[in-house]
């Protein structure tokens, strides 16, 4: 006698209920995607006890007639294809024709449809067997309720979560789903209370309203861009709006809501140094291809797919995420009402006023000097013994670009701040260009920020400045680090640095370890400039050393850098220059609580405007909060 058999239909629905039906978001999910598919422009998803007593979806889509009715909850039952070719063209949510099959399996499920609207028909069914089909009236679309799930399969029962827990899949889902198709408005209630809704009018902006909120949605930026094969539409949140995870970071590919961990990262790599460690954006974008060039036949939850050329779309999405970002004003503004509030951008509720991204607003001519009128600087208002010497000035500050529009000083009775002109040349002579000035096709100059003029110093550790309109606060320590960051970054990557031999050689010693690895990675380090003599037993001298060490720490330095070359085993390239970049720039910034003089803010601010990310630290940390004119004077009562 034989011993393999083939399972009856009902056994075989079950099997595949537990791939595709797995809680009571999974149920919902399949219903609203049925919904869509069949042409929804209003979708209604109501909850009993968080899905696990009863899940209610209606639609306004084409109905189905008898015949359909009693088809689509037959396994592998489906109007979204019809043969094999179609397999590699899919144009909607559902095709597999499992998922009614399955819900049907493990629950009591009733459906109420008409396609034209008046006279209808419903059809019940019980754990997988029919028990009525009637006709009755309804308006045009269908409504489904599924009560008693997982009734028969008392381990899947057993293992869902809390009510709470299953509300939230459910809530997420939804709210998803919505922002994949905000041509349909949704709503979304549990035991009669309405958790979310959005209007359905197309606005993607506005349906991100919708669900997260005013303050969010006014801090999210546009992105497009199109390569032909991929067109990336969209929005991403500017700097006022981080998470403490990445799951707010959406995808839709065609109208479908997926997970790809690579496209996350693609965004994430976008925002470079932007972003604070653990800290990640809110985003939504929407990605068209040719359905023949996605794989969506991954999983039966459809929720992964693969890409053909998938590479050149993560580069896509990097470009657009890091181009729009260079193009808008990222400075914090801090709200009106509340002023001093905290300004990370975890909660939902945070106030931040959105900016107008006009790039017009960049205008190289809001560096005329003679717009603005500077503010005096008396030198008796300075304890001298509180700030820096000339050379402590020179060393610790480094003019990005020797021919810049730096603003000339006024000298007055009462404000002579200018070095000597030979103290000025100096400065300039040993510092090294953040943009390369001779290269002919190299492009003008562009300003994130407006010119900035200073004020004071609160705590020795913010700078007060402002410039027409603004007021400002920076964070002096994430100022120089950015400042030194990009210029170390720069020079780090170049083919060949230049150095200088010095005077007085200094030595290093290493372990024993160590300094095998050191002579192994040798090529490395003499292409960063630093030239080494191996004297045996750990020691080496230092004989040469690249123009951008900071006088004063050489040692420091080429220690720090040797350590972190010979440590590095993982990191590309890129990612141990970017990292050691970050650890230099840290090391050679000015700190808090320390006090300088208005020649060495100034030259600050000015280096600070020309970087091609002025609003964060390498590290993530806002450098600048603006508060606007209007705002103060709001606070004052001076306007209303």
């Amino acid at each position: 006698m034989s011993n393999i058999r083939q399972l009856s239909d009902h056994v075989t629905n079950l099997i595949a209920a537990g791939e595709v039906i797995e809680d009571a978001a999974s149920v919902v999910k399949e219903l609203v995607e049925n919904a869509i598919d069949a042409g929804a422009t209003v979708i209604t998803v109501s909850l009993e006890e968080s899905g696990l007593n009863e899940i209610r979806v209606v639609d306004n889509g084409c109905g189905m007639d008898a015949k359909d009715l009693e088809m689509c909850v037959l396994p592998h039952s489906t109007s979204k294809i019809f043969d094999e070719k179609d397999l590699y063209s899919i144009h909607t949510l559902g095709f597999r024709g499992e998922a009614l099959a399955s819900i049907v399996a493990v629950s009591n499920v009733r459906f109420y449809t008409s396609k034209e609207g008046g006279q209808g028909l419903m059809y019940s069914l019980k754990g997988g067997t029919p028990t009525t089909l009637a006709t009755m009236a309804h308006d045009k679309g269908t409504e489904v309720i599924v009560r008693n799930l997982f009734f028969n399969t008392p381990a899947r029962l057993q293992s869902l979560q809390s009510p709470a827990t299953e509300l939230s899949y459910v809530v997420d889902y939804v709210s998803k789903i919505a922002l994949s198709q905000p041509q349909i408005a949704f709503s979304l209630s549990n035991n009669g209370k309405e958790i979310l809704k959005t209007v359905g009018n197309g606005n993607l902006q506005e349906c991100i309203h919708n669900l997260y909120g005013l303050d969010i949605a006014k801090n999210m930026v546009r992105i497009f861009d199109n390569d032909g094969i991929f067109k990336v539409d969209g929005f991403i949140s500017n700097l006022s709006v981080t998470r403490a995870s990445k799951k707010d970071i959406h995808f839709i590919v065609n109208g479908r809501m997926i997970r790809n961990s690579r496209l996350i990262n693609a965004v994430i790599a976008g925002y470079q140094t932007m972003l604070m460690n653990n800290r990640y954006p809110i985003a939504v974008i929407t990605i068209q291809v040719d359905p023949s060039l996605v794989d969506v036949n991954v999983h039966p939850s459809k929720l992964e797919v693969r890409f053909s050329e998938e590479q050149r779309l993560l580069d896509l999405i990097t470009s657009s995420v890091s181009r729009i970002l260079k193009s808008v004003d990222l400075t914090v503004t801090v709200s009106e009402d509340l002023p001093f509030d905290d300004v990370d951008g975890e909660e939902e509720d945070n106030n931040y006023e959105d900016n107008n991204y006009d790039q017009s607003d960049y205008n190289q001519n809001d560096y005329n000097q003679t717009e603005y009128n500077q503010p005096n600087y008396n030198q008796n208002d300075y304890n001298q013994n509180d700030y820096k010497s000339n050379d402590d000035i020179l060393s610790q500050y480094e003019v990005a670009n020797e021919q810049s529009q730096a603003y000339e000083y006024q000298n007055t009775e009462t404000n002579n701040i200018n070095p000597p002109f030979e103290q000025k040349e100096v400065y300039q002579q040993q510092q090294y260009n953040l943009f390369n000035e001779n290269n002919e096709e190299s492009v003008q100059l562009k300003y994130q920020l407006p010119k900035m003029y200073y004020i004071g110093q609160l705590f020795g550790t913010y700078i007060l400045a402002q410039s027409e309109n603004d007021f400002y606060i920076i964070d002096q320590h994430a100022a120089a680090e950015r400042v030194n960051y990009e210029k170390l970054l720069s020079e780090l990557e170049k083919e060949e640095n230049i150095g200088y031999d010095l005077l007085y050689p200094f030595n290093l010693q290493f372990s024993p370890s160590d300094a095998i690895k050191v002579n192994e990675h040798m090529d490395e380090i003499n292409n960063l400039g630093i030239v080494l003599e191996d004297f045996g037993g750990g020691a080496f001298t230092v004989r040469r050393i690249p123009i951008w060490i900071v006088r004063g720490s050489e040692q420091e330095f080429v220690e720090e850098i040797i350590t972190q070359i010979i440590a590095n085993t993982k990191k590309t390239k890129f990612e141990f220059l970017d990292f050691l970049a970050k650890q230099l720039a840290c090391k050679k910034s000015i700190k808090g609580n320390e006090y300088h003089n208005a020649l060495e803010i100034d030259y600050l601010l000015d280096d600070l405007a020309k970087t091609s990310n002025p609003y964060t630290c390498p590290h993530g940390r806002p450098v600048v909060i603006k508060f606007t004119l209007d705002q103060i004077e709001k606070w004052f009562k001076r306007i209303v």
